[in-house]
């Protein structure tokens, strides 16, 4: 069951990287960045709950903070076209 998800996840995130190469504007991109990494650190977690790995569970924690934290940065530029005001 928990494989079949990490599975599903994964075919969803190849289908989100459409939207990452052909979006007509940079908020559609940012937006299928941002789902494909949460995508992708769900599927670690389930493999890290599948095979028993603690630790998966601590990394993927910070993985999603750096990468809120990332999109926020990239948000903030394409509003405002710089980062420091």
């Amino acid at each position: 069951m928990i494989l079949g998800l990490a599975i599903f996840f994964v075919i969803l995130a190849f289908l989100i990287l459409y939207r990452l190469i052909i979006g007509p504007t940079i908020t559609d991109r940012l937006i299928a960045a941002d789902t494909i990494g949460i995508f992708l650190a769900l599927v670690m977690l389930l493999l890290g709950l599948y095979y028993d790995i603690g630790l998966l569970v601590d990394i993927v924690l910070a993985y999603a903070v750096l990468f809120f934290v990332d999109i926020l940065i990239f948000a903030k530029f394409f509003e405002h076209k710089e980062l420091y005001k």
